[in-house]
C-alpha cells in the first residue's frame, strides 16, 4: 500500500524543484524558522472498500506558504498568491506526483489564506490493494485420514 510518507516526499520533491532557496520543514515548526519557506504536513485520510481486494484511499496534505514580513508583519498578496498559483498549477498536471511506480495527480487543490500563510491543501485519490489480515491461528500440521466400519446391531 502506498504510503503518506511516499507523497509527502514527492510534494517535498516538487517544493525544492520550484522553490530551491526555500527551507520546507516537514516535522515540525521551529521557533525561529527562515522566511519564505514552505511547512508540509498531512492533513487526513480516507480509506473506502471497493472491492474484497481493493481500497480507494483519498490522502490529504497541507502546504503552508509562509511568506516575508514587513516591519508591520504585513505581506505582499500577489507575491503570496502567485506562490498559491503555481503550486496549484503544479499539483494538478496529470500525474504530476511519481510515488513508486504509480503517477498520481491531485483531484483537488484547496487555497486558504491568514494573515502571512497560505494552506494549500492537495488531495489525490487511488485505489490500493486492501492490506492483507495477519494470520492469528498456527497453520495445520498434522491431518489423519482414517475410516471406521459401521456397525450395526444384529438380531
Amino acid at each position: 500500500m502506498l504510503t503518506i510518507k511516499e507523497i509527502m516526499d514527492e510534494i517535498n520533491a516538487i517544493l525544492m524543484r520550484l522553490y530551491p532557496d526555500r527551507t520546507v520543514y516537514t516535522d515540525v515548526l521551529p521557533e525561529q524558522f527562515e522566511r519564505p519557506s514552505f511547512f508540509l504536513c498531512p492533513a487526513g485520510r480516507k480509506i473506502t472498500s471497493r472491492t474484497a481486494a481493493v481500497v480507494e484511499v483519498e490522502q490529504k496534505v497541507t502546504v503552508q506558504c509562509i511568506d516575508e514580513v514587513g516591519d508591520r508583519y504585513e505581506t505582499q498578496t500577489a507575491r503570496l498568491y502567485d506562490v498559491t498559483e503555481t503550486l496549484t498549477a503544479a499539483f494538478l498536471q496529470r500525474g504530476a506526483l511519481h510515488c513508486g511506480d504509480r503517477k498520481l495527480t491531485a483531484d483537488r487543490v484547496d487555497v486558504s489564506r491568514s494573515r502571512d500563510i497560505t494552506d494549500v491543501t492537495i488531495t489525490v485519490t487511488y485505489e490500493d490493494d486492501r492490506p492483507a489480515a495477519p494470520i492469528t491461528q498456527s497453520l495445520i500440521t498434522n491431518v489423519a485420514f482414517g475410516a471406521q466400519p459401521n456397525q450395526t446391531k444384529e438380531e
